[in-house]
């Protein structure tokens, strides 16, 4: 893999899930010899699509923008917060906007609460949506508690073993997973 593309799925004023996806940028490209960049959808402030992108008869240019720097990526990195014991829907937004831009993407998916209880039905629910859309998703879970305490506003982790013990696992098994797929072998970096 070469790049990574992180998606921040919260939209809401106050969220705290941007702060894990923050986090993660960092950490992948200390670990391992990839870029990484962030698609913000609070950024794109994309409308209800109507219709698939392949559809579309004239995207906007956020929406090119967007898709341009998705199927560009070797590897996708969803980031969402909980809500209502699901996922927010401006990431079933982007997600139904593709169909064939998902077929053996590598994909991982982290889950962030600001209360004690891991997000692992959400992290299920993603999985298994992206599984049925061709996608090759990371089976191992990364859950974020408390992500209020476990990160700055800057992504910076206040206990940065912990934080980089639970995303190493899923970390690790998505590039291997992304290396699988795109032929490349992506260099682990040495620690600093």
């Amino acid at each position: 893999m070469d790049h990574i593309a992180i998606i921040s799925s919260s939209v809401r004023e106050g969220r705290l899930s941007h702060r894990a996806a923050l986090f993660l940028q960092n950490y992948i490209t200390r670990r391992y010899n990839v870029t990484a960049e962030i698609l913000d959808l609070r950024a794109y402030d994309f409308p209800l699509f109507t219709e698939r992108f392949m559809f579309q008869k004239e995207p906007s240019g956020k929406l090119l923008d967007f898709t341009g720097r998705f199927t560009r990526a070797d590897g996708i990195w969803i980031v969402t917060p909980v809500y209502n014991a699901s996922f927010p829907a401006a990431l079933k937004n982007v997600i139904d906007l593709y169909y064939k831009e998902w077929m053996r993407k590598p994909v991982a998916v982290t889950t962030v609460t600001s209360g004690m209880v891991p997000g692992i039905a959400t992290l299920q629910e993603v999985q298994s949506l992206l599984l049925k859309l061709g996608a090759i998703v990371t089976p191992v879970m990364h859950t974020v508690i408390e992500v209020g305490k476990e990160y700055d506003e800057q992504g910076v982790p206040t206990r940065k073993e912990n934080a980089e013990a639970l995303a190493k696992p899923t970390l690790d098994e998505f590039i291997a997973l992304g290396d699988l797929i795109t032929g490349k072998k992506t260099l682990l970096l040495p620690e600093k």
